[in-house]
């Protein structure tokens, strides 16, 4: 054969391959600035996979076909991925590399149950319809897994999931719907949430996609045993939040429980709300509608949160509280974007909701992502957190959020505020933005802020310590007769 033929088909194998091939790993190339005054803290891309850096295109790219791998969840630095694209799989990505890792199988009698069969001769194991639809962890690490359910007449499932073996144990087997619930017939529940630790005491919620519907359905764990559900009706009545006058919560809702009361609810037709059990709304944007504009990220550019894709978690680092969740959709621009906003305090009331930024800066991609997962996860190690997202059809990544403490050093110039004393009042040559006043052992007497004076009571030598609105710090002993 001649070489120019032989070369050529190299070059058709070569190009062949490069086709078939899984890409590497990307970076998100944007710069994200550093936020934080007591504490700085910097956010920066550990790797992504995405449309938009056209790494997650090709079959050999992606997760899985359309629509078949549609929840995600984090442990131990690694990203699963609820499957049925090859079988009921858990699909497993190194959360450090972002490499795939060998997929968990789940056992065959996951997602079954026994029952007699339609002439009632004899008993047979039956599949529940749309295994492997949801995935979420526990306090207690435990892995869990739900079916997809879509009318009050089928079956709802979640099962406890060994790892090493894919093996399962049944936490929720509830069959029944119908007859609990009988009005309910258009039920759909596209995943769930966890609190608590399923072999002990635990709740497990989950949303109801009804059209016509705004209701959370609550199951409560005692002792490893499994009580019957409960239904929780949403306030959409009181007028001023975001869930007033609405029929439904839009399509593939979510709720992610903060402990045994509280729970964050977020659907297509909503902003994540905080409600408790009695389904009252207990926080929310509507306390702080400018957090849904971001203008921080990229100055001179606004970009505002759809209500598009579900997922929202709360996380500490230190002594600060962070809140994060998706913050577009594929229609959103950018498409497929994350926020991350900052609690003022250990309260967690919306009203002090900072914004950090709105990552990835270009967004992940705008294919169509009809069950709307657009899943935030976070591991917490020291003075950093591990954020792992994915938006289903577009891609995945980590980023690293970094806590450092600053030492904020006080700078003393005596000449900076003038003191001086009129009878009882202690007199500033300029306002100031503190002032303490301390007696000679030490003891403080007084203090104010954003004042030009200052009283005290009884005579004696004081020490005035002021700090200017620049941020000097002025000390002056005086001398009150």
């Amino acid at each position: 054969m001649k070489k120019q033929v032989l070369f050529g088909i190299a070059l058709l194998c070569s190009a062949f391959l490069s086709s078939v091939m899984a890409a590497s790993p990307s970076v998100d190339p944007a710069t994200y600035p550093q936020r934080g005054t007591q504490v700085k803290y910097n956010l920066t891309s550990q790797w992504l996979y995405s449309n938009v850096l056209n790494n997650y295109n090709l079959a050999a790219d992606l997760l899985g076909s359309t629509a078949s791998v549609r929840g995600m969840a984090a442990k131990g630095g690694k990203m699963y991925f609820a499957s049925r694209n090859a079988g009921n799989q858990i699909l497993v990505v190194n959360g450090t590399t972002g490499a795939k890792e060998t997929a968990i199988t789940l056992a065959s009698n996951v997602f079954t149950y026994p029952g007699r069969n339609k002439a009632n001769t004899q008993d047979s194991t039956y599949l529940t319809g749309l295994p492997c639809n949801d995935i979420k962890i526990d306090n207690a690490g435990n892995v869990l897994m739900c079916n997809l359910l879509t009318s009050n007449a089928g079956r709802f499932q979640i099962w406890k999931i060994n790892l090493a073996t894919g093996a399962g144990t049944t936490v929720v087997d509830q069959a029944n719907l119908a007859t609990l619930y009988p009005l309910a017939t258009t039920m759909r529940f596209d995943a769930f949430g966890v609190w608590g630790n399923v072999t002990t005491n635990a709740v497990i919620l989950a949303a109801n996609a009804s059209a016509t519907a705004m209701e959370v359905y609550k199951w409560k764990i005692t002792n490893g045993v499994v009580g019957a559900p409960t239904l929780i009706e949403l306030d959409n009545v009181t007028v001023g939040t975001y869930l007033t006058g609405l029929a439904n919560l839009g399509s593939a809702p979510q709720v992610f429980p903060l402990d045994e009361n509280l729970f964050y609810v977020d659907g297509n037709a909503i902003f994540p709300t905080l409600m408790d059990n009695s389904g009252n709304v207990i926080d929310g944007f509507y306390n702080k509608p400018s957090a849904l504009k971001d203008s921080v990220t990229v100055p001179g550019t606004k970009w505002t949160m759809n209500q598009g894709h579900n997922g929202v978690t709360e996380f500490q680092v230190g002594n600060d509280y962070f809140l994060l969740m998706s913050a577009s959709n594929t229609a959103g621009v950018p498409a497929s974007t994350f926020r991350l906003f900052k609690f003022a305090d250990a309260s967690k009331a919306f009203s002090g909701l900072e914004c950090l930024w709105t990552f990835p800066q270009a967004g992940m991609g705008a294919i169509s992502n009809t069950y709307r997962t657009g899943m935030p996860c976070v591991e917490v190690n020291g003075n950093a957190a591990n954020i792992y997202v994915y938006t289903g059809e577009n891609g995945y990544g980590m980023y690293k959020l970094q806590a450092t403490p600053t030492a904020v050093k006080e700078i003393f110039n005596n000449n900076a505020v003038n003191v001086t004393v009129s009878a009882k009042t202690i007199l500033l040559s300029e306002s100031v933005a503190s002032v303490q006043v301390f007696s000679v052992t030490g003891q403080l007497v007084g203090k104010a802020k954003n004042v030009t004076s200052i009283d005290v009571t009884g005579s004696g030598v004081f020490v005035v310590k002021a700090i200017t609105l620049a941020g000097e710090t002025a000390v002056h002993k005086v001398i009150v007769r």
